[in-house]
């Protein structure tokens, strides 16, 4: 386990903890529901989004 570099560490010593993979997941099915819906350019927002830190 080493530091964070997501920003989306729910550890409080910011050391990585997977929780940039429960993000990815979700960044991907909300593009996909998105792109089901017909917002092609929606979805493409949500899957290139990164976080400001």
């Amino acid at each position: 386990m080493g530091a964070c570099g997501c920003g989306y560490s729910t550890d409080e010593q910011k050391q990585c903890n997977g929780t940039h993979r429960i993000v990815q997941a979700v960044k991907a099915d909300i593009a996909q529901a998105l792109a089901d819906q017909g917002h092609p350019e929606a979805a493409e927002l949500v899957k290139q989004y990164k976080k400001q830190s």
